[in-house]
């Protein structure tokens, strides 16, 4: 792991710790999710079917594990 140092705004961070608390991890761990998530969806879906571009919509914390989509969907 490298140290960096950025500055943000005390709302920001405000807004970080409580959703990193949330979650239950780091301030940084949240961070580092973040950068990875932008990095990882700079690059458009190379696709010219547009429901395939679509696969993986969904909320924050939302992942494919067998039953997790229908307590989503369904509540249950």
């Amino acid at each position: 792991m490298k140290t960096i140092s950025v500055t943000i705004d005390e709302h920001l961070d405000d807004a970080a710790k409580l959703e990193a608390k949330r979650r239950g991890i780091s301030k940084s761990e949240l961070i580092r999710r973040g950068l990875l998530h932008m990095l990882q969806d700079r690059e458009p879906a190379s696709t010219d079917d547009p429901w395939t571009a679509l696969a993986g919509f969904g909320p924050v914390g939302v992942s494919v594990e067998p039953g997790e989509i229908d307590e989503v969907v369904y509540e249950s």
